[in-house]
């Protein structure tokens, strides 16, 4: 009796221990078997070839609670397969993030959210498509070099007309008074 006793304690000890770390257990990190999702700030700019963007996007683990302690990298792939790094860092409200991006290449780019202190969490959003950039017209493009000249010859034509109708009038007041 004693060694059922003794078997039914240990068993008992085991199950007490067993619900109390899982009642003590916090959320655990984000890699240990989590997730995450991020969200994009409302007006999200649209990245054109070479130029420079800052995107803004809340990260939740689980989809609810804001992830504001990690390393937080985001990754974009190239069209070509090259892969780009960019550090984010915390801005405003827990969980919030901005990141400046220099895409150099038009087409379409994969990205993801990454968290590389983590265990392996990877967040891939829907892939960019970058625009290229207009090239600036060097030459003809706008009508303001045509339009200085034909204004400049419209004033001149109207200080001429001007000038002989005061000359007309000061010639016949002249006459007029011999």
């Amino acid at each position: 009796m004693r060694q059922s006793l003794s078997l039914a304690s240990l068993i008992a000890s085991a199950i007490l221990l067993l619900g109390a770390g899982a009642a003590l257990a916090k959320e655990p990190p984000v890699g240990a078997g989590g997730w995450a999702t991020v969200e994009l700030d409302p007006g999200t700019p649209k990245p054109t070839a070479g130029g420079s963007v800052s995107i803004g996007f809340t990260l939740l683990q689980r989809g609810t609670a804001p992830i504001s302690q990690a390393e937080v990298v985001v990754e974009a792939t190239s069209p070509d397969g090259k892969l780009l790094s960019f550090p984010a860092r915390a801005q405003g409200s827990a969980g919030h993030w901005v990141v400046e991006m220099t895409l150099p290449k038009a087409g379409r780019w994969s990205w993801a959210v990454t968290m590389p202190d983590q265990l392996p969490v990877t967040t891939p959003l829907q892939p960019l498509q970058i625009a290229a950039v207009a090239p600036v017209p060097t030459s003809g493009g706008s009508a303001l070099p045509i339009l200085v000249p034909a204004f400049a010859a419209l004033l001149l034509a109207a200080f001429g007309i001007a000038l002989r109708g005061s000359l007309r009038t000061a010639a016949s007041r002249a006459l007029g008074r011999s």
